[in-house]
């Protein structure tokens, strides 16, 4: 079973107190708490009058590790820009006393306003990162949200240095997993402490392929493609990984769990 690019999906949100794709309120909350953190916003370009935002600690220290988390590259992936919501709902400044945090809370707002897959133009979002001699390159399957990531390539690389995370939803699953990416041929504490955190919330996938991918222990380890957080990793992360949670259940849970993941991203960059 594949999944559809334009099928749309929409829940509602009971913390939240709105639907899945309303993102005015979205907009209007994020706001609130970037204001509230100090952190810096850079817009990187604008895609059907919505902007693709990035945040950032307001006081970056060299000597902090500096780590990257995006959300809604997938527009029925919902729960990923609210967990985001939540996570920052939690934060206090004290944070960047810890990491440079950085974020891209939401890059496909035509997908994420009509709660289908892809962009409003037919494109996916999360494909067509290519790499070509260490840099990131544009292919035939780049979205526009895409290359405006690509065109900031250089900024990115080193606001990711230390890690990214991706935080994506499966909309055929009940179970969670992680695409993980370690320096060693076999996942450690990174990868596990990520998944862990969404098993909280979730029952792990059992040992399976997805995608075509071979899954173990609800891992899928060092799997690289033309994905976003695949080419960080390529051109210089450290480490990355792409949270699923598992969209067949219920929403303000997977909201949880995507808060939760975030937090253990936090923590394991930090220490």
């Amino acid at each position: 079973m594949s999944r559809s690019s334009f099928q749309q999906f929409h829940w509602q949100s009971q913390q939240f107190g709105c639907a899945s794709n309303d993102i005015d309120r979205f907009y209007s909350l994020l706001s609130e708490q970037m204001q509230r953190l100090g952190m810096l916003k850079q817009t990187l370009g604008d895609i059907e009058n919505y902007p693709v935002d990035l945040y950032c600690s307001p006081a970056p220290q060299e000597h902090l590790p500096n780590i990257l988390i995006s959300a809604g590259f997938h527009g029925e992936e919902a729960a990923g820009p609210w967990g985001m919501l939540k996570f920052l709902s939690q934060l206090s400044e004290q944070v960047f006393t810890s990491v440079n945090l950085s974020l891209l809370p939401l890059v496909n707002p035509t997908g994420f306003k009509a709660g289908h897959r892809f962009n409003i133009q037919g494109e996916n979002p999360n494909r067509g990162f290519g790499v070509a001699d260490g840099n990131a390159v544009e292919t035939e399957e780049s979205s526009q949200e895409g290359k405006l990531l690509i065109k900031q390539q250089a900024l990115l690389k080193a606001l990711s240095r230390d890690g990214i995370l991706t935080c994506h939803e499966d909309v055929l699953q009940h179970h969670c997993y992680v695409y993980s990416f370690e320096p060693e041929q076999a996942a450690g504490s990174f990868s596990y402490g990520l998944r862990n955190s969404l098993a909280e919330y979730f029952s792990v996938a059992e040992d399976n392929s997805i995608d075509g991918c071979p899954l173990d222990d609800g891992l899928i380890h060092n799997h690289y493609d033309s994905s976003f957080e695949s080419c960080l990793v390529r051109i210089g992360a450290k480490q990355g990984a792409c949270s699923e949670t598992p969209a067949l259940e219920d929403f303000d849970q997977r909201i949880n769990a995507n808060c939760a993941v975030m937090q253990q991203f936090v923590n394991s960059s930090a220490n």
